[in-house]
């Protein structure tokens, strides 16, 4: 493998692990602010009778 393969290589991994916690980051997120919605939704429905 030549240089320039080599560092096309490694500069795909790179992108491709970035990519990965960006978009895990995001799906956390999302998920935490939907929790947070039901979680207050079920609260809002047992303090109202």
């Amino acid at each position: 493998m030549n240089d320039a393969s080599q560092f096309a290589t490694a500069m795909l991994a790179l992108v491709f692990t970035g990519a990965l916690l960006v978009t895990g980051q995001l799906f956390i997120e999302q998920r935490a602010q939907r929790d947070m919605r039901q979680q207050s939704f079920a609260a809002a429905v047992v303090i109202r009778p």
